[in-house]
């Protein structure tokens, strides 16, 4: 048996976190005790917390293990080291890497992979269609046998509404969640215009994306909804980007639309003059949009309209990145940093640092369709340990992997991570 006792440590809840400090006790995979030492518990290992903080892991809904395209399998165990080191227990895997997530034996392959690493949870999302092509349905149903939790075509937009509505219905007959990024085929450009549509873009002579191009998709996919009624499927919008599209979503909720929807977490930190002269580090997609937008989105994260924080984790080769800005390969690092930066909304926003977490511990667990995780004995000892207080400096040292790409290089961040447990097992600790 596996005996783990975590001393000292205060809890992290839904809504708040304890002012008193409490132990831990770990056996096996689960949680046998909460200040309270279980019958017959010997501990074998012991992590004094000395007064941090303590928390279900993290769940990070859009993760890539590769750049796009990229082959999928080379920096897999780079990606999830890293997680660990920042608390992510629970990683979602989008499907556009080589080989794309749509055939049964691609995923069966991803998850043999990634449980041999013995790291964090990983979950695949597959392709919603054939080679992400937009065309020809993926075969859906044997991939959800498989271990599929969701179909996404991740950054690529469907282009015809009418496979659109199709995929929908499919996935409804098999009560299979979609996650869709609200995105405009041609309003947005494609798949290569990473500055937002404005004066600043203008002025830097850049192609810009419009807020137009996340509104029109969202009222295409929410009228799509309304026509299937309550044989709608699950819709997660990944990644919105603006205080149009919160409206929207706020406005689709409350009219009982089974919905939800995430936000990069670059999105609630940085905004569109960050870009500074084509730095092509603050490329993404969707891009960064102005301080209104940023307002907007912190205030749907805080107030649960926006459910889940993401860090769109995608690695991007130096020579891909360091390119004009309207050449340059979008996307940037966050998985290790992801708690960080959301104790620093909380910092900066003056909150509970457990209301900022909720959107990637216990909303992000309801959109994987996860048990709401709760401090209480038979709790999955999916845990992370972490000092709010510790602020530490992000260098290319103690990034884990071979790439650097992160607007954030050289800034100090809150949260330190001290220790992560994965099914009670401790696979991170700092000695």
């Amino acid at each position: 048996m596996n005996h783990v006792l975590i001393k000292n440590v205060r809890l992290v809840h839904a809504s708040h976190t304890d002012k008193k400090f409490s132990d831990v006790y770990v056996v096996d995979d689960k949680i046998a005790g909460v200040g309270q030492q279980p019958e017959g518990f010997v501990a074998q290992t012991v992590i004094d917390g000395a007064g941090a903080c303590i928390s279900f892991g993290l769940a990070d809904l859009a993760t890539r293990f590769s750049a796009k395209g990229g082959h999928r399998y080379n920096v897999m165990a780079d990606v999830l080291n890293g997680a660990v080191a920042g608390g992510v227990t629970h990683v979602a895997v989008l499907p556009d890497a080589s080989p794309i997530l749509d055939e049964s034996s691609l995923v069966t392959l991803l998850t043999s992979r990634s449980d041999a690493l013995g790291l964090s949870h990983v979950y695949p999302i597959g392709a919603l269609t054939q080679g992400l092509e937009g065309e020809l349905l993926a075969p859906m149903a044997s991939l959800a046998q498989h271990g599929c939790v969701a179909f996404s075509q991740a950054d690529v937009t469907i282009q015809n509404t009418q496979v659109l509505q199709r995929a929908l219905q499919y996935a409804a007959s098999f009560n299979l969640p979609v996650w869709l990024r609200a995105q405009d085929y041609y309003l947005g450009q494609g798949e290569d215009a990473y500055a937002a549509s404005g004066a600043y873009a203008s002025r830097l002579g850049l192609s810009g994306v419009a807020v137009a191009a996340e509104t029109v998709a969202l009222y295409t996919l929410f009228e799509l909804l309304r026509g299937m009624g309550n044989a709608a499927p699950r819709v997660h919008v990944c990644r919105i980007s603006s205080a149009r599209a919160v409206d929207l979503i706020r406005t689709a909720k409350a009219e009982g639309l089974n919905v939800s929807c995430d936000v990069n977490v670059h999105h609630l930190h940085l905004v569109d003059t960050d870009m500074g002269y084509f730095d092509s580090q603050f490329v993404f997609n969707p891009p960064l949009r102005t301080s209104s937008d940023r307002a907007a989105l912190r205030a749907a994260v805080l107030d649960g309209t926006i459910d889940v924080v993401v860090s769109d984790h995608t690695a991007v080769d130096a020579d891909a990145k360091d390119l004009p800005v309207g050449l340059a390969q979008a996307g940037a690092l966050g998985v290790q940093w992801l708690i960080s930066l959301l104790v620093k909304v909380a910092r900066e926003e003056r909150v509970d640092l457990a209301v900022a977490l909720s959107s990637a511990v216990s909303r992000a667990y309801r959109v994987l369709g996860l048990p709401e995780p709760l401090w209480q004995v038979g709790a999955h000892a999916d845990l992370v340990v972490f000092d709010e207080a510790a602020d530490w400096t992000l260098t290319s040292d103690v990034i884990r992997g071979g790439h650097s790409n992160t607007p954030f290089l050289a800034y100090e961040l809150p949260a330190s991570v001290t220790a992560t447990l994965v099914s009670g097992r401790v696979v991170y600790a700092v000695v």
